[in-house]
């Protein structure tokens, strides 16, 4: 059975925007990695094949060229705040089983 994963990355941070004024929260520094390298690779290690992203051209762009992961990435780009039920209708037609954990 094939895994694939939705991460829900378009989000500007607005209850931090200390931090996020300049720099989108997926890309804060954790560590030495931005945070969106997290839960990546635990999907990578627990054997996810494909991760959907639902991100800004911004995020988009650092994956592109940044990743090293065996995931197959796929950037859906959020020109406005959808919202959840709004990015998952908008991105229904990529997704082949609709088994959620969430």
């Amino acid at each position: 059975m094939e895994l694939q994963a939705v991460l829900m990355a378009a989000g500007g941070g607005s209850r931090m925007m200390d931090l996020t004024y300049s720099t989108p929260k997926a890309l804060l520094p954790v560590g030495n990695k931005p945070l969106i390298w997290y839960p990546l690779n635990l999907l990578e290690r627990v054997g996810f094949e494909e991760v959907i992203i639902i991100t800004t051209k911004e995020i988009q762009k650092l994956l592109s060229t940044d990743t090293k992961m065996k995931l197959d990435i796929v950037c859906i780009q959020e020109d406005a705040d959808m919202g959840t039920a709004d990015a998952l209708r908008h991105i229904q037609q990529k997704i082949k089983v609709w088994d959620f954990i969430n």
